[in-house]
C-alpha cells in the first residue's frame, strides 16, 4: 500500500469534483495491497488509542482464588466448582468469521491415585487409568435451546515414569509405579472461529471441566481461572 498523495490548490484555483475526489479514490485502490513500509516497527503504538476503553479486546474473565480444593472423582465431564463454577458468562453474538480465544489456568493440589495401570483394558488402554483431563465448553444458541461446544480437551498423568512403564508383580499382577505429582499447574489456550451468519448465535457461557478416567482416583484443583477474549468491534 503506497504513500496517498493529495492535491494542494493555489489562490483563484477552481478544482474540479475529479480533482477533489482523487485522493481519497487513491485510497481506495492502494488500500487493496499492503507492502513493508505500511507494516514497519511503531506503525501503530499505545500512544495512537484512546486508554479510555480496553479498544482492541473484549475480555470476559472468571477467576477463583479459593485455596479450598474441589475434588471429583466423575469419569464424565463435570465444572469445576471452588467457591462457585468457573462459568465465563458471555451473552454477545458473533460477528461472522470471528475468532474466539479461550484460556485456563489453574493449580492440582492433593490426589489421591488408587489405580494407575490396568491390564485389564484392552492392550491400547493399560495406562488409561494414569490420566486426568480438561475440557472448555462452549455453551450457546442459535435462537432456540441451548447447544455445547467443545473447544479443545487436554490431558495430565498423576504419577510420574520413575517406576517405570509397569512392573509385574507375583502372581501376575501388572501395577503401574511411580510416584503422584501434587501442586502442578496446568495451562491451556485454543482459538474457535465463527463461520456462521452474524445475528444468529449467541455466545451464553465458557466452562473449564475436568474428568477422570477411574473413578477410583480423586483429582483436587484449588485455583484456577478462564478467559474469553474477542476483537473489539
Amino acid at each position: 500500500m503506497p504513500i496517498v498523495n493529495t492535491n494542494y490548490f493555489q489562490e483563484d484555483d477552481v478544482p474540479t469534483a475529479a480533482q477533489l475526489n482523487q485522493p481519497f479514490n487513491d485510497l481506495a485502490t492502494a488500500s487493496a495491497g499492503i507492502e513493508p513500509i505500511n507494516t514497519a516497527p511503531n506503525w501503530v503504538t499505545r500512544k495512537h488509542m484512546s486508554q479510555s476503553a480496553t479498544v482492541c479486546n473484549d475480555i470476559y474473565a472468571k477467576i477463583d482464588d479459593a485455596t479450598t480444593s474441589f475434588t471429583t472423582s466423575s469419569t464424565s465431564y463435570v465444572t469445576i466448582n471452588n467457591s462457585s463454577l468457573t462459568e465465563v458468562i458471555l451473552n454477545y453474538q458473533p460477528e461472522q468469521f470471528e475468532i474466539l480465544r479461550a484460556n485456563a489456568s489453574g493449580l492440582v493440589t492433593n490426589i489421591d491415585v488408587n489405580v494407575n495401570f490396568n491390564n485389564q483394558l484392552p492392550a491400547a488402554d493399560h495406562g488409561k487409568p494414569n490420566y486426568y483431563a480438561f475440557q472448555l465448553l462452549l455453551e450457546y444458541n442459535d435462537g432456540g435451546p441451548t447447544q455445547q461446544l467443545t473447544l479443545g480437551e487436554w490431558g495430565y498423568s498423576f504419577t510420574n515414569l520413575s517406576g517405570g512403564r509397569y512392573r509385574t508383580q507375583t502372581g501376575g499382577t501388572s501395577v503401574r509405579t511411580g510416584t503422584p505429582i501434587a501442586f502442578q499447574t496446568f495451562q491451556f489456550s485454543t482459538l474457535h472461529r465463527y463461520n456462521g451468519v452474524a445475528g444468529v448465535r449467541t455466545y451464553e457461557k465458557l466452562k473449564l471441566q475436568c474428568k477422570v478416567y477411574d473413578a477410583s482416583n480423586v483429582l483436587a484443583i484449588s485455583r484456577n481461572a478462564a478467559y474469553a477474549i474477542r476483537a473489539k468491534a
